[in-house]
């Protein structure tokens, strides 16, 4: 390759994730090691399957599958790439209980699990908390990162110890305001 052919893939490269970017209103943002730990441990003992809403480069959904082998974890995520880059990362991880899927989720028709995690932009929020309570099982938790979903009742608002973010804990049936399960 020469150097104008890499600067031009490089230059491609990034204008795809400014695309989408813009269209999807979020920038893919990494997630630190111990920002991952301390989100894992709040995953109940029991659940049997995680999906991570909007996964970006992959940092969460790897970190819960190399934590918890016992969980079978779906990333999605739209933006192509950031998905390839999972992707290859979840192959050079041979991480079997790991799948990414580029899609997006407001139209992918699936059962996301027992527990969904997500650090979404906050325009993005209302949409999330549209889908989960339409897809999601009563009792399923939702743990989202620095952003409430909007008009939801969290049952735990958390200080992380690894930033100013803020970790909100959802239990489908009892999110909304006035509803018990």
């Amino acid at each position: 390759m020469t150097d104008l052919s890499v600067l031009a893939l490089v230059g491609v490269i990034l204008a795809l994730i400014l695309v989408y970017a813009i269209r999807l209103r979020a920038v893919p943002m990494p997630t630190s090691a111990k920002a991952a730990n301390e989100i894992i441990a709040y995953i109940p003992n029991d659940t049997r399957a995680v999906t991570d809403f909007g996964s970006g480069w992959g940092d969460m959904a790897l970190a819960i599958a190399r934590a918890r082998p016992d969980i079978k974890v779906t990333g999605i995520e739209l933006s192509p790439i950031p998905y390839a880059i999972s992707r290859m990362r979840s192959i050079l991880a041979a991480t079997p209980n790991l799948d990414f899927i580029r899609a997006d989720y407001r139209s992918l028709d699936r059962d996301p699990g027992d527990v969904v995690v997500c650090f979404v932009d906050p325009r993005a929020m209302e949409d999330i908390g549209d889908v989960l309570s339409q897809r999601m099982a009563s009792g399923g938790i939702v743990l989202s990162r620095a952003f409430a979903v909007p008009g939801w009742q969290a049952f735990g608002e958390v200080p992380m110890k690894t930033g100013n973010d803020r970790l909100y804990l959802y239990r489908i049936g009892s999110h909304k305001p006035g509803i018990v399960a």
